[in-house]
């Protein structure tokens, strides 16, 4: 994965550079040195975009919105998201999809979980998690009405690691074990050229809504890779 391992990490700078270069070269007439000069002389870095949305039993459909002049299907930017700005782009390589239960809409305390942890969330909860939610539903991607991702499972992102936490914490019942570097995070081969003038529509879809959500649960969609600063043209 990018985050633990600097050979795949440095692939992955390359691949991005080329993506972007890729994007742009029309635009430089063809003129290959130009616009590998543009690519190289913007500020490129190791990035994430964090994306959000609350989760509800009303509905079988969970949009997110990338950068901040689009809407959720919360209707609400939370505190703890970091989204794409406008003249910036990421390519992602990776990228985890993961749930948690707030106590609010500004809770900045809760953790991530890869699936229906009953220690975290109540039973009923948990268990539609593990099942409609990780087990059965999809990932998609549209791109300026353009489907670039149709169908990706939810299961992909699912994680039970070998020790769980059974009841409240101590001696005998630790917290889940988890590695953020790498748990409940996937590939994304191609990589997906995230444009912050464009319009992405990152969805789940559920087969159903959820028999069972508490109040503020919550839907986190982690993208990881390579960002370009001022890289976009804003109309």
């Amino acid at each position: 994965m990018n985050n633990t391992n600097n050979l795949t990490a440095r692939m992955s700078f390359d691949n991005a550079k080329k993506v972007i270069y890729d994007s742009w070269i029309d635009s430089f007439g063809k003129d290959s040195k130009a616009c590998w000069n543009w690519v190289n002389s913007r500020k490129l870095s190791q990035h994430e975009i964090r994306l959000e949305v609350e989760l509800n039993t009303t509905s079988n459909r969970f949009v997110f919105g990338v950068t901040s002049q689009q809407a959720n299907s919360t209707n609400f930017t939370f505190n703890t998201e970091n989204r794409l700005t406008l003249q910036d782009s990421l390519v992602a390589a990776e990228y985890g999809l993961f749930v948690a239960q707030p106590t609010s809409r500004t809770d900045t305390t809760y953790l991530l979980n890869t699936y229906g942890n009953t220690q975290v969330f109540a039973a009923a909860d948990a268990a539609a998690l593990d099942s409609t939610f990780y087990s059965n539903g999809y990932f998609n991607v549209k791109v300026n009405n353009d489907v670039v991702i149709p169908y990706r499972g939810l299961f992909n992102h699912w994680y039970k690691p070998q020790t769980q936490q059974t009841a409240a914490l101590g001696a005998s019942s630790p917290k889940d074990q988890i590695r953020g570097a790498e748990d409940g995070m996937i590939t994304q081969e191609p990589n997906l050229y995230l444009i912050g003038s464009k319009n992405y529509v990152p969805e789940i879809v559920l087969p159903t809504a959820l028999a069972s959500a508490a109040a503020f649960e919550r839907c986190i969609l982690i993208y990881r890779g390579v960002l370009a600063q001022n890289s976009t043209v804003i109309n």
